[in-house]
């Protein structure tokens, strides 16, 4: 049994790019799904059920759609009934607190949607059990995994079209299941419910799904372990060296990993540092810096440039030119071919770079890999071999999600395509001649 939570007023939407580490005691949760699924509605009722959203908010009764705009901050998006842009709402229980974060489902949106998953640490989609799985739930899926999320509930909504019927529900069910393990994720639970009537979101429907022996959709996310987009490794991104000679300060924030007084950090270059007392301002000093913290650190010992990454000697980044990456394209305007150039926004900063290789192409939709040579085009994904201009450090995604993932801009910062890191080099072997002189053509 959940207390009543509590809404912040949510921001206005935005895609950004990949958001950096979050809050140890908040769980972002990206739901995702097909246009018309009932994504927007499902959210819409968990505020709405959950307290956080009274009746005089909605802007327009239940049956006429109102839950589904909640989220919606484009007058653009009511006309046309779909989400545009990435929305978010925080929801406090007892329990945990939640970011939820309402993904655009319209494959021209495909960037909002990639930068919106992004944020998420756990991932709910949204399947209509009349329609099932289609090609763009199969893309979510895709995207969820290659941005570092491992676990996924699934909802099977409008359940109330087909008289709450087990069948259906289990057709659904299964297709869902093989679908998310031919995706590489883990399926924590699938979920029947209807967003419209509010059956089997806050509270069971035992009347309507007797045959239903798990939780609802709100006690299923609390019960599920919170995979943290995040891993052990100790990162600490620094922004700044202020204060006075004797009493200098290293300004930066905690990536991933806890940091704590008396750690000796390194960066890059092998010069050592210890954290003496971990300071934010107007407060008492810090026991420890968890994932999220900007923090002062009082150091000993060498001092550190802005943009360093420090790690524990013990867990050090790689540091290299070459990186073997994973992308997803989410320009519709410009494609990727060997030797254009590019640049990489990571945790630490950004770098200058261009496509070295293309290794491999895959549909999206059918995750089928593309045979025929070419450019990196809109919506497929592809491994990558990219070469730096100097050389940056970074963590394998699977190793350290915050350090193994970045956005692909081009020169003038429009975003080409989001990725991981699956390996770095530090290989300085003869570099082609292929490199274009202008970046990102134009798709043919």
């Amino acid at each position: 049994m959940t207390t009543p939570p509590t809404l912040s007023s949510p921001p206005a939407p935005s895609a950004g790019p990949p958001a950096g580490p979050v809050d140890a005691d908040t769980l972002h949760v990206a739901f995702v799904g097909e246009v018309d699924h009932g994504k927007s509605t499902l959210l819409g009722r968990v505020l709405h059920d959950t307290g956080a959203i009274t009746a005089d908010r909605l802007g327009a009764r239940i049956e006429d759609g109102g839950l589904a705009f909640l989220l919606d901050g484009l007058s653009e998006e009511r006309a046309d009934l779909f989400t545009l842009d990435t929305a978010q709402a925080v929801l406090e229980t007892e329990a945990r607190r939640y970011v939820l974060i309402d993904v655009p489902g319209h494959l021209a949106l495909l960037k909002n949607m990639a930068t919106g998953a992004s944020r998420a640490e756990l991932g709910v989609v949204v399947v209509d059990c009349l329609v099932r799985g289609t090609d763009q739930t199969r893309r979510h899926l895709r995207v969820l995994e290659l941005l570092g999320v491992t676990n996924v509930v699934c909802a099977v909504t409008k359940m109330d079209l087909v008289g709450y019927a087990e069948e259906d529900f289990r057709r659904v069910a299964d297709e869902m299941a093989a679908l998310v393990e031919a995706c590489g994720l883990r399926l924590s639970a699938t979920v029947p419910v209807s967003a419209v009537a509010g059956h089997n979101i806050t509270a069971p429907a035992p009347d309507r799904l007797p045959w239903y022996t798990g939780q609802p959709l709100l006690d299923t996310l609390h019960g599920i372990g919170q995979e943290r987009a995040r891993s052990a490794l100790l990162r600490f991104a620094v922004q700044a060296v202020v204060g006075p000679p004797g009493a200098r300060r290293i300004a930066g924030r905690t990536e991933s990993g806890t940091l704590r007084p008396g750690q000796t950090l390194t960066g890059t270059d092998g010069e050592r540092c210890v954290v003496r007392t971990i300071e934010r301002f107007g407060e008492a000093a810090l026991e420890k810096a968890e994932p999220g913290d900007s923090v002062g650190l009082l150091f000993d010992g060498a001092e550190p440039a802005p943009g360093t990454v420090l790690a524990p000697p013990d867990q050090p980044l790689t540091t290299g030119r070459v990186w073997h990456i994973r992308i997803l394209s989410t320009s519709d305007t410009k494609t990727l071919a060997e030797g254009d150039r590019c640049v990489v926004r990571y945790a630490a900063g950004s770098a200058p770079a261009y496509v070295e290789h293309i290794d491999s192409r895959w549909n999206s939709s059918t995750l089928a890999r593309l045979t025929e040579d070419g450019p990196v085009r809109f919506t497929e994904f592809a491994d990558l071999r990219l070469r730096l201009d100097t050389a940056a450090p970074a963590d394998r995604v699977r190793d350290c999600v915050q350090l193994g993932r970045f956005m692909l801009c081009d020169e003038d910062g429009r975003a080409l395509a989001l990725g991981v890191v699956d390996r770095v080099e530090d290989s300085e072997a003869r570099e082609p001649d292929v490199r274009n002189t202008k970046q990102g053509k134009g798709t043919p």
